[in-house]
């Protein structure tokens, strides 16, 4: 008859168990005894408790597991079966969808029904005979769920032993009265949950034929406990009826917004315990469901420097060699895309051409300046010729002395395109595993070779941090593991082989610390049998604690009912969860349990977990809403409104972080300015955030707002002025500032430039296409006047002209869908063919205009002060009497026969824009500048400074409707235009960049990504403009852009 106390938890737990221990050692000391634990910290913890208490000898403390191991190991060992592992289970999985999926067919291969079934076999391995047929008769699917487990486990019995192999073995070993039974002594059941069916048959056998006294824990709710009492009476003990225990309450409990600020809280008691002197090894942590209270714990304890132990919060999947080994083998999924490598290469210290380690920001911006987006022919094909084009540009830059350091540059940027080129086909040829495919095992290899290929091999590892060294080494044994697959899963594969690592590294969370080592992080369970001096339990809201369960959809629990207590139903286990949660009270000297009134991760409300109201009940008789929670309770129960409330009350700070918003606020309630407080001026970055917030939120125009006129600190930097020494502009910059100072101070005073990927590319970008029109018409015009072959005023191109425009229209098109530079092919398609009509088009529209002004072509994109240029800069002399070196390419010049110089701006895009110019106004809001500044331009180039001249935008498509704008470029238009210029000189000399956005609207695009550079809206932006239009010091400008801008 098996000997049964029931006991509350905690340290009424450990004099029980003292008690039971002395009475078996019958006055000797030194006689051995075994008390069989449900987990190995309950162990450790009952180790400590008994020593306290006086010292303990020949005690032997084990899991269930642990005793069947020494009991039926040798026995299972000798089969010359090993151990089941989770890698061997899914490919058996595999194996027997491939050859009967059944109800499956359709899912056979999605890595969930995998992982499913593998949860099921596990479950249904605790199922005897009887059972299995009773659930099999519930219905086709589950049947089907019973044939794939009696399937998986004939495949793998002949070469591999599980848990309940082991289990019976040592029932079988039990009745010789083996060894190693004798030297664990009588044996003591300590604080049992649920049971398996295997752990009861293991202690049934050692009650029936050894020794086995229980000592069970109550926690005062007979749903709680009553999973723990059919345990007790499974091994066919007695449940007692021994004295009444009260459910345990907790002595405080919070609201607070959110599951954030739950976690602060909890922090903040835990340093108040330590301050108090508890050791943290006595301190817990919980929570009932591990999202999101896991990761928040662990990095707010790692962010305050306090140690602590548990499990991990990450697994193996997203340590480094995890992430990075599973990226790596799913480069080929999307073939070689540039997103994806890039990634990957920043993801960990890749090594690179030579073993060096990857430059991976020098090769993000080759990969994107060539135009790659995926595939093994495009890495090759398109690095190459950029790198032949950099080599190129680099020996024209030669034949400059000046130019010798770009020369140098172009260079390198050269060899590192092919340096990448070459680690791509090598990368290319890596993931291809060949003849190793044919078997697990060489897969494994293979696996095992990518990685010290690319990440190293473990003597490399030395520097990592110590957890990413641990999961590496677990991830190495997986890689093994997956070896053993050979005559198991017939069908190896690259993609079986990621999707069965995957499954393993991502139940594979490892341990964090060491018992007792720091606080106690984990779920309620987690702190089973252990005596705690400070626990706090965070989530106690519902669908937190208690977990939200789904039901099983493989086994449901209608079916599972049919079956008895060897299945247990997946609604029962909330009674686990609520035995922990009382069992951890019980044993713990001060218990707050915290309440989260809201998610701001879902934007919901929360309700108070039942749990928490039985607190309420206990203590003040009522259970109330999550709105009246504070109200209806006593002191007991805190309900803290904001987290600046919460770090006003808080007499301890957690972190730097808490003590300097403490600091600030504390100084800043007692009426002194922020800035005589400590922490701005101990910390730089806070003041200078501080000022920011200040002046944007006052209506000065200041440093923040782009004024570095007369509130600017550039720490002894001078602002190049346009008219200074060695300084050339161009048009196009000199517009920049007059649409949106602050976007000129980015791009050309900071040389920060918008990012663009060609991955966003689906059609060819207005820029290319511009470029693509503009060479066309500049090579064919070009060829025309060296042959002698341009047409007359009022005479038509020939035939032979227009087929020869198609035909260098189709070589510059096809050199740039060489490099990437077209878009999508199904996009393509279309804009080639409109390309081709605009340029057909076009010819008739050089006709109409030759006409209409009796003119012809002298001259084609005729550059000045441009790299490579023989032509210098062009010197333009302002009102003032200063000099302005301008740059640029006239697209074309033309002549008439009376001599009047006529420039023409090609323009491959919508008129829209132009539509405002006129004589009267020939730069509204300080742009088009091209047509007078190419004018004076065109004339000094071609001496003829007294020549008339025409200034005309071409509209070259069909987009701008083949027309024109322009008008003739007369003194008055000259002096109006030049003193538009000096205006926008004259506001960049003085320091002035205030963002000018345009106005809030519906886009489809971005209108200034300096203004908006996370495409998310202009109102912010805005308002500051709005702001600052009326400062006096910007009325120059603001008169000048004219104000709003569409």
């Amino acid at each position: 008859m098996i000997q049964v106390e029931t006991t509350p938890y905690g340290a009424d737990a450990h004099r029980a168990l003292a008690a039971e221990i002395a009475r078996l050692k019958g006055g000797d000391p030194l006689r051995p005894v075994s008390v069989v634990v449900s987990s190995n910290p309950m162990g450790i913890a009952a180790r400590r408790a008994l020593g306290h208490a006086g010292g303990i000898a020949a005690v032997t403390f084990l899991t269930p597991y642990r005793l069947a191991e020494l009991l039926g190991a040798a026995a299972v060992a000798a089969t010359g079966r090993r151990p089941l592992s989770t890698p061997v289970l899914a490919g058996a999985v595999r194996a027997v969808l491939a050859d009967e999926p059944g109800h499956f067919g359709g899912v056979a291969s999605h890595p969930a029904t995998e992982r499913s079934l593998v949860r099921a076999h596990r479950t249904l391995s605790e199922v005897g005979p009887t059972g299995l047929e009773r659930l099999a008769a519930t219905s086709p699917r589950t049947a089907d769920v019973v044939r794939v487990h009696r399937a998986v486990s004939e495949r793998l019995r002949p070469r591999f032993s599980n848990e309940q192999d082991l289990v019976h073995a040592a029932v079988d070993a039990i009745p010789t009265s083996p060894p190693v039974l004798a030297d664990l002594g009588p044996a003591i059941l300590f604080l049992p949950q649920r049971l398996s069916s295997g752990q009861a048959h293991l202690l049934q056998a050692i009650a029936e034929h050894h020794h086995l006294s229980v000592i069970a824990g109550i926690t005062g709710s007979a749903e709680a406990d009553s999973a723990v009492q059919r345990s007790v009476e499974s091994l066919g003990g007695a449940w007692p009826s021994g004295p009444t225990v009260v459910p345990a309450i907790a002595d405080h409990a919070l609201s607070v917004s959110d599951a954030d600020d739950e976690v602060r809280h909890a922090l903040r008691l835990v340093v108040d315990a330590a301050r108090r002197g508890t050791p943290l090894g006595r301190i817990a942590v919980l929570y009932g469901t591990r999202d999101p209270y896991a990761r928040l714990i662990g990095d707010a304890l790692d962010a305050a420097g306090i140690p602590w132990f548990g499990s991990s919060i990450r697994t193996a999947d997203t340590s480094l060699l995890g992430r990075s080994l599973l990226a790596l083998l799913a480069l080929p999924d999307h073939d070689l895309s540039r997103h994806d490598v890039t990634a990957w290469l920043a993801g960990a210290p890749i090594r690179g051409v030579d073993n060096r380690p990857a430059p991976v920001a020098a090769w993000e911006r080759a990969s994107r300046a060539a135009g790659v987006v995926a595939g093994l022919e495009q890495w090759e094909s398109r690095l190459g010729r950029h790198a032949d084009d950099l080599e190129a540009d680099a020996a024209r830059a030669e034949r400059d002395d000046e130019q010798e350091w770009r020369a140098q540059q172009l260079h390198r940027d050269a060899a590192i395109a092919r340096d990448l080129a070459e680690f791509i086909t090598t990368l290319a040829r890596a993931l291809q595993p060949g003849r190793q495919a044919a078997s697990w095992s060489g897969l494994a290899n293979w696996c095992r070779s990518l990685v010290r290929t690319y990440l190293g091999g473990e003597s490399l590892r030395g520097d990592w941090p110590p957890e990413e060294q641990a999961a590496a080494q677990r991830i190495d044994a997986a890689i093994d593991r997956l070896g053993d697959l050979d005559g198991i899963d017939p069908n190896p594969s690259t993609a079986a082989f990621r999707r069965a690592l995957e499954l393993q590294l991502g139940d594979d969370l490892g341990r964090r610390g060491t018992f007792g080592n720091g606080v106690l992080v984990g779920t309620a369970a987690a702190a089973l049998g252990l005596e705690l001096d400070e626990v706090i339990v965070v989530g106690m809201a519902e669908g937190s604690f208690p977990a939200r369960r789904r039901d099983d959809p493989l086994l449901p629990d209608r079916y599972r009912a049919v079956v008895g207590p060897d299945l247990p139903q997946r609604s029962e286990l909330v009674h686990d969860d609520h035995r922990a949660l009382l069992a951890t009270m019980a044993a713990a000297s001060r218990v707050t349990l915290t309440f989260p009134r809201g998610d701001l991760r879902r934007n919901a409300e929360r309700a108070p977990s039942r749990w928490l109201l039985d607190t309420t009940e206990a203590r003040d008789g009522v259970r109330p809403s999550a709105e009246r929670l504070a109200a209806s309770t006593g002191e007991w129960l805190v309900e803290v409104p904001s987290f600046v409330a919460g770090l006003r009350h808080t007499d301890f700070p957690t972190s730097v972080q808490e003590y300097d918003i403490r600091s600030l606020l504390d100084h800043t309630e007692a009426g002194r300015p922020f800035a005589e407080s400590v922490v701005p001026a101990a910390r730089p970055e806070v003041r200078t955030g501080a000022e920011l917030l200040t002046a944007r939120l006052s209506p000065d125009y200041t440093r923040f707002d782009g004024n570095l006129a007369t509130d600017g600190d550039l720490r002894g930097v001078v602002l190049p002025d346009p008219t200074g020494p060695g300084q050339v502009v161009s048009a196009t910059r000199l517009e920049k500032w007059a649409v949106c100072p602050h976007a000129y101070f980015v791009r050309y005073v900071l040389g920060v430039s918008p990012v663009e990927d060609p991955e966003e590319h689906y059609r060819i970008s207005p820029l290319t296409l511009g470029s693509l029109v503009h060479d066309t018409l500049d090579t064919w015009i070009t060829e025309a006047l060296h042959s002698g072959t341009i047409p007359e005023p009022g005479t038509a191109w020939p035939a032979m002209a227009i087929d020869h425009l198609r035909e260098l229209a189709e070589q510059e098109a096809s050199r740039l869908q060489q490099r990437g530079l077209v878009g999508r092919r199904v996009y393509w398609g279309r804009d080639h063919q409109v390309l081709l009509r605009d340029l057909e088009d076009f010819v008739d529209f050089d006709n109409t205009q030759r006409a209409a002004f009796s003119s012809r072509p002298i001259a084609t994109e005729l550059p000045f002060g441009m790299p490579g240029s023989l032509t210098p800069p062009v010197e333009i002399t302002l009102a003032d009497g200063r000099t302005l070196a301008v740059r640029g390419a006239i697209d074309r010049v033309d002549e008439t026969p009376d001599g009047t110089v006529i420039v023409i701006d090609y323009k491959t895009g919508s008129a829209r824009s132009y539509k405002d110019i006129s004589e009267d106004d020939p730069t509204p809001g300080g742009t088009h500048l091209q047509l007078v500044l190419y004018s004076l331009a065109a004339r000094q180039i071609l001496q003829r400074p007294d020549a008339s001249s025409r200034g005309l935008y071409w509209f070259v498509t069909a987009k701008g409707g083949f027309s024109t704008v322009g008008y003739p470029v007369r003194p008055e238009i000259e002096a109006a235009t030049l003193d538009t210029v000096g205006r926008i000189v004259d506001g960049i000399a003085a320091g002035h960049f205030p963002a000018h956005p345009a106005a809030p609207g519906y886009r489809t695009w971005v209108d200034c990504p300096y203004c908006e550079p996370d495409a998310l809206g202009l109102s912010h932006q805005y308002a500051d403009w709005q702001r600052l239009a009326r400062h006096p010091e910007l009325a120059d400008y603001v008169d000048l852009c004219g104000g709003d801008r569409g």
